[in-house]
């Protein structure tokens, strides 16, 4: 299943109803003390209630009720559900889907205690009329009686299937069922059985909290080394079973000698006492296991920074591993608070691709809080939900402009510096677009293909991470400023021909709304690289993993630095080559070639 949505209710500084959409990747952006850590808490209670649980003292100050609600809406629900052996039904037979057809649960925290336990109610669009909005709360024995009070064919139901009978009853029924969004309660009868079935299914949630500790011996990295120690003991229990036995053998007689010379001494205590084992060896607790470095430095010594790189992978190592044994469940939501925390930049950087990449995963959802402008600027705008807290009630914003531009401001995001010179500007991924324009550029004029390139036309290339951030929001509000054209290159990211991504759609939008987009036919620039300079030992096609592949060849040259290294060595000829495709209608095109003239008369 798949979380769409976040309510809360009461709970803490989220006083009124307060909704959080979330997508596959969803960054809370806001200052200290705004409410996002307390967002990232409330799905921990949601879903676990043990990291986090709910305490009397989470319910709002300002609040005229003694109740915190946390709800969830939920898609990709499960299209059947098994309650017992016999029976089996859907959330939609049993009216259990809100108004817009989605799964939404509620818990309840009453915070007349100290440690409130939550009811649990599906909030639906549900059958009200007497005698039919409680028929989920009835037994089996009830339900027949019911049946039969409302003059139900016996032979329209399985009377061994609750499930059963409450579909012949509604379906025979000829009066009006008034059905109404309400909340139906799931705690006690049938209805548990059918949300235990139900709640199999809900994702995994893992919270990596930013105070944590970080040493090595950490809970979160000893338990996941320790389960590497236990499957290492799997597979050697005939081993382990003869060395107790010698181990019990020698330590007996050792004891029997004991006992032998107590004799001489006590005869009457000696005959009294017998040596026994009294458990067998745990095995797995003889070992621990860490992680040191080539200069044998282990984790609790390395910097700050490093270890918390470290926890964070085990956190989410173990949180596979913990849905990998699930059954039924293959849905997992990551939640990451600052993980930018005593992070070097490069760090960040490389947290925020593998954030974005996790959450592209169909079974994974990544929820993060930053208040870093270098993991926000890289941040996709549709991932940006903006937390303010004004007079102690905070509010949830999301994609306007209004929005972006305050988070611009809350991070301090700044654009590229855009030089007086500049006549137009066309904005790339990164910086080895720079490398490769400059060159192509530069072979292109060489041989007549262009009369100038784009430094002499004052074209200025800005690389934001991608155009649909909000580093490339921030530089387009300052490039409309200026009035100065501009037209956007990047990578297919493609992995088949003709697929879809988000890249493709990026371009094909701002392309529907008159701007020049551009995107290669193949996977990335590294895939434009002619076979001849690696002696044909690298296997390069349109859409493979070529620095994968180059990576290979050449291990000494970083997958980032391959561009860099490599195309610069290009000749005409090989770029000819490499850029040449026959369209539908049998034309011949140089793509490359074609691409660049185009961004030239952009001005």
């Amino acid at each position: 299943m798949k979380l769409k949505q976040l309510r809360l209710k009461n709970f803490r500084g989220y006083k009124d109803n307060t909704y959080l959409e979330v997508s596959d990747l969803t960054a809370l952006i806001g200052k200290n003390d705004a409410g996002k850590s307390t967002i990232l808490e409330a799905l921990e209670i949601f879903f676990n209630n043990k990291l986090i649980v709910c305490e009397r003292e989470d319910l709002s100050v300002k609040s005229t009720s003694d109740s915190i609600e946390i709800s969830c809406v939920f898609s990709d629900f499960p299209d059947s559900l098994i309650i017992d052996s016999a029976s089996s039904t859907t959330l939609e037979k049993e009216n259990l889907l809100n108004q817009d057809g989605l799964l939404e649960i509620k818990k309840v925290f009453k915070c007349s205690t100290a440690k409130p336990k939550p009811q649990t109610f599906i909030s639906c669009v549900h059958p009200s009329a007497n005698k039919f909005n409680d028929l989920l709360l009835l037994k089996q024995a009830d339900l027949k009686k019911r049946a039969t009070e409302l003059g139900v064919d016996e032979s329209t139901y399985d009377k061994r299937n609750n499930s059963s009978i409450r579909q012949a009853i509604l379906e025979q029924s000829s009066i009006d069922l008034e059905k109404k969004i309400q909340d139906i309660p799931v705690d006690s009868q049938d209805a548990k059985k059918l949300y235990s079935s139900l709640e199999t299914f809900l994702p995994v949630f893992a919270l990596f909290q930013s105070d944590r500790s970080s040493s090595d011996s950490d809970k979160e990295i000893t338990d996941p080394m320790s389960i590497a120690i236990s499957q290492a003991l799997q597979g050697l229990e005939k081993e382990m079973n003869k060395i107790k036995l010698e181990v019990q053998a020698k330590a007996t007689e050792t004891a029997s000698r004991t006992l032998k010379k107590l004799k001489e001494m006590n005869s009457e205590l000696a005959e009294s006492l017998t040596p026994e084992f009294k458990s067998d060896p745990k095995f797995d607790s003889l070992f621990k296991l860490t992680i040191k470095s080539d200069d044998d430095i282990s984790i609790n010594k390395r910097g700050s920074g490093v270890r918390r790189l470290i926890l964070l992978n085990f956190f989410r190592a173990e949180a596979e591993r913990k849905l990998s044994e699930n059954e039924r469940n293959n849905d997992i939501i990551y939640a990451f608070e600052e993980p930018e925390t005593s992070q070097h930049p490069s760090h960040q950087k490389l947290l925020i691709e593998s954030f974005i990449e996790l959450s592209n995963k169909d079974n994974c959802q990544v929820l993060l809080t930053t208040h870093t402008p270098a993991l926000g600027e890289l941040l996709p705008l549709e991932s940006l939900r903006l937390i303010e807290k004004n007079n102690g009630i905070a509010s949830i914003h999301k994609e306007d402009e209004a929005t972006y531009d305050k988070i611009k401001d809350t991070l301090g995001i700044l654009s590229e510096q855009i030089p007086n010179t500049a006549k137009a500007i066309i904005l790339v991924e990164g910086k080895t677009d720079l490398i490769f324009f400059e060159h192509l550029c530069k072979i292109l004029k060489d041989n007549h293909q262009i009369s100038s390139t784009f430094l002499e036309k004052n074209i200025v290339l800005t690389p934001t991470g991608g155009c649909d951030n909000l580093k490339a929001w921030v530089t387009r509000q300052v490039v409309n400023n200026l009035g100065l054209p501009f037209a956007i290159f990047l990578d297919s990211d493609r992995m088949s021909d003709g697929e879809e991504t988000k890249n493709t759609r990026l371009v094909s939008l701002n392309q529907s709304h008159g701007v020049k987009a551009f995107h290669t036919r193949k996977r990335e620039a590294e895939n434009y690289l002619h076979p001849d300079l690696f002696n044909g030992e690298v296997e390069i096609e349109d859409f493979n993993d070529v620095k994968e592949e180059v990576y290979k060849f050449n291990n000494k040259v970083r997958r980032n630095k391959i561009l860099e290294k490599y195309w610069v060595q290009m000749n005409f000829g090989q770029i000819r080559e490499r850029e040449i495709f026959i369209d539908e209608s049998g034309n011949q095109h140089f793509e490359l070639t074609e691409i660049v003239r185009e961004l030239l008369d952009i001005i």
